[in-house]
């Protein structure tokens, strides 16, 4: 008797709840549904998604490179970060010596100093072999000199004070090259018309000449103040860099926005969405591999084209090495944001492999729930009001990721990977956390379901 009743009761709540659906068709009036959308025009929207999504990951790269770019020439303060730990490098320290101490040795002339000095006591009434004795001192006494100005130089260099010291020479070279290529012709040229660009070392010499007076060095009055450029490269393409500054100074801020904006029409052009997303996050990937390897190719081709007539080889790596972690580092967290976003856009599409994932995250919180509820435990109004806005929270959740990666400088892989997790652990929380109404059949709870849709 009672399975028959229920069965009955069953069958009334269907029909009624079909007449409610009709008398509502009868009130309201009936959209005609959208054309469906012809052939040619579904190819083309498909080749215009792929379109926007080649350009911005052909762009990617470019977009990089012109950003860092950027940053490091018109931003002092970075490229002195970039450039300061290049002094610890053995092989930079020995080139730098040994350009400071044949500028000082130009400035001053030992030899012609000594030989005049020498000359001056062989005017005295020497004995023969005074005289003899004093002609064998003399090369001795300019090595001695050379060698004090050297071994002065090389602890200068080696001690912490002189960090100071280089902080300031970079500034300099770097104010100075900023303003020629800006410009002003008011500073010192540090570009020249042949292309030679060089690192500022008064300052240094200036150090060298107090620590040599300091240790009663008597010809370290004669040292003048030095304004000298150490040539550290040479390209005929460096003329034209004052007119490519300017350009660099926009595209550096334009480029990837363009990037970016042309990855997300196509994405939002594209009929299959998730397949696009995933496409663009693929290819933003190889794109950023590829530029790695450019960055690995460009090493060699760099340290060649100023070795050794400027810099020796080892000295001219290490200049390399520290100009490019920024560039390698922002390489490899765009990398890791295209890789992110691929598996990202696999796991929410559909996809069996990403609805079988999906379905077991959502049946293991579920059972957690439920575990948590019968003992006692749950969210109340707020998991109810987290599953009534999960959309919302959901793009909430994107939104913040995405700002971080855009806006967050310097970028890193750390950056990168890290906020994919904390996005992945707030999306897990929320279906953990939500409280959907749950349908209680025990004939005496009345469902949630039930309340808020009650069947006349």
């Amino acid at each position: 008797m009672g399975v028959a009743e229920t069965r009955d009761q069953e069958i009334a709540r269907l029909s009624a709840e079909v007449a409610r659906l009709q008398s509502k068709l009868r009130t309201e009036p009936v959209e005609a549904p959208p054309p469906a959308p012809t052939r040619r025009t579904g190819r083309g929207r498909a080749f215009l998604a792929a379109l926007l999504l080649a350009l911005g990951v052909f762009l990617a790269p470019l977009a990089v490179v012109a950003a860092w770019t950027k940053t490091e020439v018109t931003n002092t303060d970075q490229f002195v970060a970039t450039v300061s730990p290049i002094l610890e490098d053995p092989a930079f320290q020995a080139f730098l010596v040994d350009e400071i101490t044949a500028a000082i040795n130009e400035e001053i002339d030992i030899e012609t100093i000594t030989s005049d000095l020498f000359d001056g006591i062989a005017t005295l009434d020497l004995p023969p072999r005074a005289a003899a004795a004093l002609q064998l001192l003399e090369q001795p006494a300019v090595e001695g000199a050379q060698s004090q100005i050297r071994s002065t130089t090389e602890r200068l260099i080696a001690s912490d004070e002189f960090e100071q010291v280089w902080d300031q020479s970079l500034r300099i070279s770097h104010a100075r090259l900023t303003a020629v290529l800006s410009g002003d012709a008011s500073g010192a040229v540090v570009i020249s018309d042949t292309g030679e660009v060089g690192i500022q070392i008064g300052p240094i010499i200036a150090s060298v000449k107090e620590q040599l007076t300091a240790q009663g060095f008597a010809l370290a009055d004669r040292i003048p103040d030095v304004d000298r450029t150490v040539v550290v490269a040479q390209s005929d393409e460096l003329v034209q860099a004052r007119t490519a500054y300017q350009a660099l100074d926009v595209l550096g801020f334009v480029l990837p926005w363009v990037s970016i904006g042309l990855l997300a029409g196509g994405v939002l052009v594209a009929r299959r969405k998730a397949r696009a997303l995933i496409w663009a996050g693929v290819g933003l990937t190889f794109a950023m591999a590829f530029l790695a390897l450019g960055v690995a190719v460009g090493r060699i081709a760099t340290v060649a084209s100023i070795s050794p007539q400027h810099l020796p080889s080892s000295a001219a790596e290490a200049v390399y090495d520290a100009l490019v972690p920024l560039l390698c580092s922002t390489v490899l967290a765009v990398g890791v944001a295209g890789v992110t976003t691929a598996v990202v856009a696999y796991l929410a599409g559909p996809f069996r492999g990403a609805i079988a994932v999906r379905r077991l995250t959502v049946d293991t919180a579920r059972r957690t729930r439920a575990a948590a509820e019968s003992a006692g435990a749950t969210t109340g109004r707020f998991g109810a009001f987290l599953y009534r806005a999960r959309r919302y929270i959901r793009i909430a959740i994107a939104v913040i990721g995405a700002a971080i990666v855009l806006l967050v400088r310097p970028l890193t892989p750390e950056v990168t990977l890290w906020t994919a997790i904390g996005a992945l652990i707030a999306i897990l929380l929320l279906e953990l956390l939500q409280r959907p109404p749950s349908v209680e059949v025990d004939g005496e709870a009345v469902t949630e379901a039930a309340r808020r849709n009650p069947i006349p």
